[in-house]
């Protein structure tokens, strides 16, 4: 009766041992968990379950049979080394994330700095100082400075025109320069000659 109860107590052990191997297995996403048909990874559950059967083997040392002793430590082996794979690609997945949100990040900050530099106009850039910004001589046309390709306009005959300067006034017309003409000639007859110019006259003997 006493034999029969211990086997019995064996086949427990074992059995409890194997159903918290296999819920171990479940939190790690090694086996399917049989209730939703799908693989869940759980490492906090996981590692919960393992450390119960180390409480276990703790608990039980100097009163279990060499066959639930073996089963046990079998058991504690292969979820303690399935863990630890587990914790390593949990950590790759979380350092991928991170470069993932890191790249996202440094992209957002490109384009941003894209528009705020298209609204800004083309070849100004952030701190660049007012002359910059106003341009040099060759985005902005100076005053009287013919545009490329423009031809220049020919002065009128009988004018020199200096180059850079404006034209100059336009040619009198012919009836002006007549009058103009007239008036000096007028004004040359009426002119009273200076003593300088009078003729000494002969003295009458």
């Amino acid at each position: 009766m006493a034999e029969r109860e211990a086997t019995l107590n064996e086949v427990l052990f074992i059995g409890l041992i194997l159903n918290l191997q296999a819920s171990a297995m479940i939190g790690l996403g090694k086996i399917m968990n049989p209730m939703t048909q799908k693989i869940e990874r759980n490492l906090d559950q996981a590692r919960m379950t393992i450390d119960m059967l180390g409480m276990l083997e703790e608990k039980t040392k100097g009163n279990r049979s060499d066959e639930e002793t073996e089963t046990l430590q079998r058991a504690l082996t292969e979820l303690r080394m399935n863990y630890l794979d587990e914790l390593k690609k949990n950590h790759a997945e979380l350092e991928k994330e991170e470069a993932e949100k890191e790249a996202a990040a440094k992209e957002q900050g490109t384009q941003a700095e894209a528009e705020v530099g298209g609204t800004e106009g083309p070849g100004v850039r952030e701190g660049a100082s007012d002359a910059e910004k106003r341009g040099t001589g060759d985005d902005v046309p100076e005053t009287g400075r013919p545009e490329e390709g423009a031809k220049a306009e020919e002065p009128a005959s009988g004018e020199k025109k200096t180059v850079g300067e404006p034209a100059r006034k336009q040619k009198a017309s012919p009836t002006r320069t007549a009058r103009a003409q007239e008036k000096k000639r007028s004004e040359e007859k009426g002119r009273t000659p200076k003593k300088g110019d009078r003729k000494s006259k002969p003295r009458s003997k």
